[in-house]
């Protein structure tokens, strides 16, 4: 099971535990999968997936928008695991040939 240390962090900063914070009991993997319908249902969103930011696992969540909408909809952490946001324009399938 993958657990983050007692420090957690926002966005490239390190940030101390609140008093009483619980360390994850799910997998990154099981948090990631439980909250990606909810993502997917924000317009703008078009996927997940678990990775790093600065060498620190995360789940990203990937958008075709840079809105205010999408910023203020997705949390910063979740279940004890980071989310980052990272903007990639639409994606599209490409055609057969």
């Amino acid at each position: 099971m993958l657990l983050l240390s007692s420090l957690s962090y926002r966005r490239g900063e390190v940030v101390e535990p609140q008093k009483g914070a619980v360390m994850p009991t799910k997998t990154i993997q099981q948090v990631q999968e439980e909250h990606t319908d909810e993502w997917m249902a924000i317009p703008g969103a078009v996927g997940t997936a678990v990775g790093q930011d600065q060498g620190r696992p995360c789940i990203l969540v990937f958008t075709a928008s840079n809105t205010e909408q999408v910023r203020q909809e997705i949390p910063l952490m979740v279940e004890g695991y980071p989310v980052v946001v990272q903007h990639m324009g639409e994606v599209r399938a490409l055609d057969k040939q």
